[in-house]
């Protein structure tokens, strides 16, 4: 699922989306991904601390919808996750 991400600044903090697989089993095959972190490095750091491989060290410009952009600033360096395209309300993960 490689191209499946994005950056986008909100003030002081941007948010990462991405189209991610974990590899264990542990979550779907392909979750939808989000968090505000500072730079896209550090939201990338944040992924796999979650279980997640494979996160590509540059963004594509893929943009995540405003509503979502809203969730992650308003909770910096919580990672949110749902089924892809499910149309499902974003979780946080623990």
């Amino acid at each position: 699922m490689g191209g499946i991400t994005g950056f986008v600044r909100s003030g002081s903090l941007g948010v990462a989306f991405a189209v991610l697989d974990d590899g264990s089993g542990a979550c779907d095959p392909n979750d939808e991904v989000l968090v505000a972190a500072p730079n896209w490095t550090t939201a990338a750091r944040l992924m796999r601390e979650r279980g997640y491989r494979r996160v590509p060290k540059q963004p594509d410009r893929l943009k995540p919808s405003p509503d979502a952009v809203a969730l992650a600033v308003s909770t910096p360096g919580v990672v949110y996750r749902r089924k892809w395209a499910a149309g499902e309300e974003w979780q946080p993960m623990a």
